[in-house]
């Protein structure tokens, strides 16, 4: 299985349309896979959109943290 760690701090506009791009892409290979964004403390709806993108796609995981931990935390716990 492929997985792929995305993480995400106020990006509210920009996820939807990653998903989308990268589900595409990934549709394309034949292979299983999963997509986990983690959400590093967003201040905007980033979390929001992502639970939305998640209860229509189960290979979408998404990982919220209460406050902003930095980039090299939210890879961390993606890979985890």
């Amino acid at each position: 299985m492929l997985s792929v760690v995305i993480p995400a701090y106020n990006e509210e506009e920009n996820v939807p349309i990653l998903y989308e791009k990268l589900k595409k892409v990934l549709d394309s290979l034949g292979e299983d896979y999963e997509i986990i964004f983690v959400d590093d403390g967003s201040t905007d709806g980033t979390y929001q959109r992502l639970k939305q993108l998640a209860e229509k796609d189960s290979r979408l995981k998404v990982i919220r943290f209460k406050r902003n931990y930095g980039q090299t935390a939210a890879m961390s716990a993606g890979f985890e």
